[in-house]
């Protein structure tokens, strides 16, 4: 299998969407925005958990992975009701089409059937997006600090609009801009965007830049209870859980994986 790289996928994201943007005009997407109907407080969540002394696990619909090709042809529907009985934090939905093949589609379809808060996971790189996020019931949607032209800018649309946005770094660099444009929920990506290599301890490199009345989501890599332990030595208050549960072979399975993590989240002592 071809492994595609970052900049292609950023260069077809931009060619998709422009060709949206042309079916239909950003004014459109602006007011279907102001009457769409907000999603349960995902901030919330995350610091209730946080009092709790709980990893918040945040578990993710990826059907595709550009590294490791199909994941899963379950339902969204079926894998949403699944974390959402097991406890979950918040739900992240890809909506990527041509690499991970899921869109926004999926995450009304993740909408209808969750009052979980649901995170919008794509290449987020232009206040459009920011809109129909919101359109869809969003929650919070992933802001890539190395993507987004005017962090600043797009954090505070995302608050206008009733969104906590997950803003991810991948450096030291990355940390000190997210947290000047007034970021609240860091995200770090263990995965390179180079190779796709996973090494938690990116985490464990940036954790101790992020103040500790903000919250420090970890990403990628979570394979079991013992990664969860470990990433909350290094500081975190919550993970995102993706490739590693969306290849179980059942949604019995599914359910198996996803409940054995949440119980571990449990009182797990942090160490930021």
């Amino acid at each position: 299998m071809t492994i595609v790289t970052f900049n292609e996928i950023i260069r077809q994201k931009k060619l998709s969407l422009e060709k949206t943007r042309e079916k239909i005009p950003l004014n459109v997407v602006k007011k279907m925005a102001e009457e769409a109907k907000a999603g349960p407080e995902l901030l919330k969540v995350l610091e209730h958990n946080q009092d709790l002394n709980d990893l918040s696990v945040i578990a993710e619909y990826k059907p595709v992975s550009p590294s490791r090709g199909l994941l899963s042809s379950f339902k969204v529907e079926d894998v949403v009701e699944t974390y959402q009985k097991a406890g979950v934090a918040a739900i992240s939905v890809l909506t990527e089409e041509k690499f991970f093949k899921s869109s926004l589609e999926n995450f009304n379809a993740a909408r209808s059937v969750s009052l979980t808060p649901l995170i919008r996971k794509d290449f987020i790189m232009d206040d459009y997006q920011i809109y129909e996020a919101r359109c869809a019931g969003a929650s919070s949607l992933l802001l890539m600090v190395a993507l987004y032209p005017d962090l600043e800018r797009g954090i505070g649309l995302c608050h206008d609009l009733g969104m906590e946005p997950l803003v991810e770094c991948a450096n030291q660099e990355e940390v000190k801009l997210a947290l000047e444009s007034g970021a609240i929920i860091i995200g770090i990506n263990n995965r390179s965007f180079r190779d796709f290599s996973i090494d938690l301890n990116r985490t464990f490199k940036l954790a101790q830049h992020v103040p500790e009345d903000l919250i420090l989501v970890s990403e990628s890599g979570v394979n079991g209870s013992r990664d969860l332990q470990l990433l909350a030595d290094f500081g975190a208050d919550g993970v995102l859980v993706g490739s590693s549960i969306m290849t179980s072979s059942s949604i019995p399975d599914l359910q198996r994986s996803i409940k054995c993590l949440v119980e571990s989240s449990k009182g797990v002592r942090r160490g930021r």
